[in-house]
């Protein structure tokens, strides 16, 4: 556990001093559009989110692995499984889902002409991912070190945190489609297809309901 601790803070330090300008560009178009849209023509932003997306998906990875109440019981692939091995399956899982998703979207971009709209979308909820992620860290540390790795006040946080950051991203994702000139009946049919029945089978997975 010490060393994956060590890893995700070495990953943060890193983050902090060669992803510093990328970072704030990305946070910033969460809440501005018209910088969202300028990012979308800086190439060198790509490498950046993506880094860190792994990084918010590994330490969601940990947060689930070593909590007492989550992934209880352990799904019969992981169990019997030490703590770092089921942080490294999970921080798999989560990888598999994001490059399927990006594959799953690249083919519907294809499908309905739009390959520029499409890849936008998926990159907006990769930055509302990241905002979300990086607000919940410093609740995860504070509860942690104030209720231990069995306290309830860290997973109420993450769901707060993920139900408003994924509130936000969702009226996002209303202007982008209208925008581009598709109906909001393509839009509930996109959060439900790609964003909610995935989200509903995690959580059913992860907290047991």
């Amino acid at each position: 556990m010490d060393y994956i601790v060590l890893a995700l803070i070495v990953c943060f330090c890193f983050i902090l001093i060669y992803t510093r300008a990328p970072l704030t560009l990305l946070l910033t178009g969460c809440f501005r559009y018209n910088i969202s849209i300028e990012n979308e023509e800086q190439g060198n932003i790509r490498f950046s989110r993506n880094f860190l997306c792994f990084f918010i998906m590994a330490v969601f990875s940990f947060f689930i692995a070593y909590h007492e109440h989550l992934l209880s019981p352990l799904p019969l692939p992981l169990r019997g499984l030490p703590g770092p091995l089921v942080f490294l399956s999970l921080t798999g899982v989560f990888c598999v889902f994001f490059l399927f998703k990006v594959i799953l979207l690249r083919i519907i971009g294809w499908t309905i002409d739009s390959p520029a709209f499409i890849n936008f979308l998926g990159r907006t909820g990769q930055d509302f991912c990241i905002l979300s992620g990086l607000i919940f860290i410093p609740f995860l540390i504070l509860f942690s070190w104030i209720g231990g790795p069995s306290g309830y006040g860290a997973p109420i946080a993450a769901a707060v945190i993920a139900s408003a950051g994924y509130l936000i991203y969702a009226l996002r994702c209303i202007r982008l489609f209208l925008s581009a000139g598709f109906s909001l009946f393509f839009w509930i049919l996109y959060l439900c297809t790609l964003e909610l029945v995935p989200l509903g089978v995690l959580i059913h997975y992860v907290a047991g309901i």
